[in-house]
């Protein structure tokens, strides 16, 4: 397809006028679907790493918390905060193992010939047609992920909040320490994906300037 410039030297498909505002957010929402089901294998193995490795902290943590019993408030907390974890992350790893079983076994197409073997009447109306199964494996998988994120969060705030309790048994300024070095690498992480990213091409930059154009122009 043939390109042209505009007035403002950006290559533009020929026949093509830039996207409005909100049929570039329908387009960027679209991206995003796409590349989260694109994603969603590998989102589901390091889910299944990240429940697994919370589990596991959990239970030693919460084994040495028992030896020492309930001396403080500290490890009241510390123990709860861990233990409500626990059935959080045995949840998130069942969320994700049945996402992947559900479209690896094809358990809809299993139950439909099951009953149908069965002679089970009229089976077929229970069932979504053909055509739509493969959208709504889709959709169970976004919604499964979504919630598998959601149970992650939780989960990964109650460790924290357990393991900080049970730190500032030890002493109040470890707590402390730990809670700002959390930050800190939370922060190097996002500074070390911002600058991984790659130049704003000037293309992109006028993205924005023809946008508030257009939307003037409208409102005249």
């Amino acid at each position: 397809m043939s390109t042209v410039h505009g007035e403002s030297g950006v290559p533009q498909e020929a026949g093509r006028s830039p996207l409005d505002p909100e049929a570039q957010a329908r387009v960027s929402f679209t991206g995003l679907s796409n590349l989260l089901e694109r994603l969603t294998p590998w989102l589901q193995e390091v889910g299944s790493w990240i429940f697994g490795g919370l589990s596991a902290f959990s239970v030693v943590v919460i084994a040495s918390l028992i030896t020492v019993g309930p001396v403080d408030a500290a490890i009241l907390v510390s123990t709860v905060a861990l233990a409500s974890g626990l059935p959080l992350n045995v949840t998130g790893i069942l969320l994700l193992r049945l996402i992947k079983d559900t479209k690896d076994l094809g358990i809809d197409d299993l139950t439909l010939e099951a009953f149908r073997d069965a002679g089970f009447p009229d089976i077929e109306a229970h069932f979504p047609p053909p055509g739509r199964r493969a959208s709504l494996h889709k959709r169970r998988a976004r919604i499964g992920l979504h919630y598998a994120f959601a149970i992650a969060g939780t989960s990964t705030m109650l460790t924290f909040a357990g393991l900080g309790a049970a730190l500032w048994h030890m002493a109040w300024w470890i707590a402390v320490t730990f809670l700002a070095v959390v930050v800190l690498s939370v922060v190097l992480a996002i500074l070390a994906i911002a600058q991984a990213q790659p130049p704003e091409a000037a293309a992109e930059r006028e993205l924005p300037r023809r946008a508030r154009e257009r939307l003037h122009g409208s409102s005249h």
